[in-house]
């Protein structure tokens, strides 16, 4: 028979468990018009990440008319944030640029100089945060990350709210020291 214990269940919980709040998500070596270190205020008005999951694709193999699943290629991630849009638009004007210069909406070329695969893309660094909001329990690097949409805004007289976009990341690979992610063994 199953024992219920309360106190059993809230030791496992370290520190009282994660809180989704406490994090901080970074883009570095982004590309586009100079911004006058406008995306440096992303890791403030970035208000939401979702993590991409992790994926293994399988692929079936026929032994004597028997299907077996063996492990395949890693399936291909995005990450997506949410930002707040400040008065100036300063963030998604520069991830605008830099999407423009990677695709032109009037021309469909990229723009000189984004030729190689780092000439067009950055890193995105994602911290989780302790309760105290200083200490980083886990890092995710992203690394070859460019943007690929950029969301709808919104305009109504029916509100008074600060405007949010969705931004749609893609990427190389990730790190995680933690977890042994993107490190060779």
């Amino acid at each position: 028979m199953p024992s219920f214990k309360i106190d059993d269940f809230t030791s496992k919980l370290t520190a009282g468990g994660a809180l989704s709040s406490l994090f901080e998500c970074v883009v570095t070596g982004y590309k586009g018009d100079a911004d006058n270190g406008k995306m440096n205020d992303f890791k403030y008005l970035c208000k939401g990440v979702t993590l991409p999951a992790s994926a293994i694709e399988t692929s079936a193999v026929t032994y004597m008319g028997r299907s077996m699943n063996i492990p395949g290629n890693r399936a291909a991630q995005t990450v997506s944030t949410s930002v707040y849009n400040d008065e100036g638009m300063e963030i998604r004007n520069h991830i605008e640029s830099w999407m423009e210069k990677i695709n032109s909406t009037n021309m469909n070329k990229r723009a000189p100089g984004f030729d190689a695969i780092s000439s067009y893309t950055g890193t995105m660094s994602i911290f989780q945060l302790s309760k105290d909001g200083q200490t980083d329990t886990k890092e995710y690097e992203f690394i070859g990350v460019w943007p690929s949409t950029t969301g709808d805004l919104t305009l109504s007289w029916d509100s008074n709210d600060i405007q949010t976009f969705d931004v749609t990341w893609e990427f190389q690979y990730m790190r995680s020291a933690d977890s042994g992610i993107g490190y060779s063994s």
